[in-house]
Formats: C-alpha cells, sequence, structure tokens
C-alpha cells in the first residue's frame, strides 16, 4: 500500500472512531453510582438506615459491585443489591409476631401506614422495577386499602428512587423478595475534541503528501 492510501485509511479510521456511537452498559452497577436502603417501621418519618456488610454507617454505598446491607434491627431482612436485581431475605420465622407490622399483626390486621423500604440511588436511570415471579407468594409488596390507610405496593418514585410496602406481609423464614430493575445506558458523548484534532492532522499529512507529488 502506497504511502496515500495509509494516510488515507488512518484519516478514515479516525473520523469513523471519533463519531461512532460509544456503547454503555444499563445496568446498576457502576463506579459513579450508589445505593442507600432505609426501612420503614410503621410510619414513614424516620426509616431505619440499613448497614453494608462490613460498614458502620448508612451513608450511600458505592455501587462498583454487588452491595449486600446486613440484617436490619427493625426488619430482620438481608438486602443485596446487583446490577439488575435487588433481592430481600426474611431472616426471621413466620407465623411467631414478626410479621412486617409494628404490632406483630399480619396481612389487614396491621394498622401501619407502612412497613417496607425505600431504595435510594445516585448516578442512575431506572426506567422500570417489577416483582420477579420466583419470589416468595408470602412476601409480595401490598397495594390495598386496610386499617385506614392505602398502600400503593411498588414504586418507582424517580429514576433514583425505588419504594416498596410489604405491611403486613408474614413470609417464610428464608423467603425471598426479588426486585427486577430496568435501566438506560448513559447519554452517548458528543465525538471527543481530542478524536477531532487527530483526524485534522491526519487529513493536513495527507494533503502534503498530495502537493509534493504534485511538483
Amino acid at each position: 500500500m502506497t504511502l496515500f492510501g495509509r494516510l488515507l485509511g488512518t484519516a478514515a479510521f479516525l473520523g469513523v472512531a471519533g463519531l461512532a456511537p460509544q456503547h454503555a452498559h444499563a445496568g446498576l452497577l457502576s463506579a459513579a453510582a450508589t445505593v442507600q436502603a432505609f426501612y420503614y417501621n410503621g410510619v414513614f418519618a424516620g426509616p431505619e438506615g440499613e448497614l453494608p456488610l462490613g460498614g458502620s454507617t448508612s451513608n450511600p454505598t458505592s455501587l462498583a459491585a454487588p452491595v449486600s446491607f446486613q440484617q436490619g434491627s427493625l426488619d430482620g431482612s438481608l438486602i443485596t443489591v446487583n446490577d439488575t436485581q435487588i433481592i430481600i431475605t426474611n431472616l426471621l420465622p413466620s407465623g411467631t409476631g414478626f410479621a412486617y407490622c409494628f404490632s406483630g399483626a399480619v396481612g389487614s390486621a396491621c394498622t401501619d401506614a407502612i412497613d417496607g423500604f425505600d431504595f435510594l440511588f445516585t448516578g442512575e436511570s431506572i426506567q422500570g422495577v417489577s416483582v420477579d415471579p420466583s419470589s416468595a407468594p408470602s412476601f409480595l409488596p401490598v397495594s390495598a386499602t386496610f386499617q385506614g390507610n392505602t398502600h400503593l405496593g411498588l414504586q418507582l418514585i424517580s429514576a433514583n428512587e425505588i419504594r416498596v410496602d410489604i405491611t403486613g406481609d408474614d413470609p417464610v423464614q428464608g423467603g425471598r423478595l426479588i426486585l427486577n430493575i430496568g435501566t438506560t445506558p448513559p447519554i452517548t458523548p458528543a465525538p471527543e475534541p481530542a478524536s477531532l484534532v487527530l483526524l485534522g492532522s491526519a487529513l493536513v499529512s495527507l494533503n502534503a503528501v498530495r502537493r509534493r507529488r504534485a511538483r
């Protein structure tokens, strides 16, 4: 291949590389994202902040890797947030007064405004959340009105917040509530200035070779 051909190929490659879309990962895991988990113990005010395994505070935790939250003192659950799911595992025995209700009442007998979880993220673009079919039948979001309170089940509050109401649920020990998360990738960036500079340099070199050959 001639020098002219090689320069032409280089210019074309730089142009395509600089303008081609950059495919981005669309899951929850990202070094630029964080997560916090909270438990509502009967009321909306003052939810309990869940502690990540090995952590001592409920501050935002990096999602560079999957995050697990240790058993909460009020909810008795183990929570794992991975790339596409939030998995809540009940660690307490059912039928012994450990239902998700401040008084321990089961189902519509619970008078609480809410017992459930809230997940706050940063740096995400969550577009949807749904209950995985493999979740325990006794551990599902509650959408109903009883005891003067309306329960809204599973809610996507915003692209960075998910709330799930499980008031009165009494799941079996080891039962899991699995939430499937749908996200979209970040906006594809415009061509970088550096790529455009390289393309320009290649075209200048190409033009110089053509002028020398014409002499």
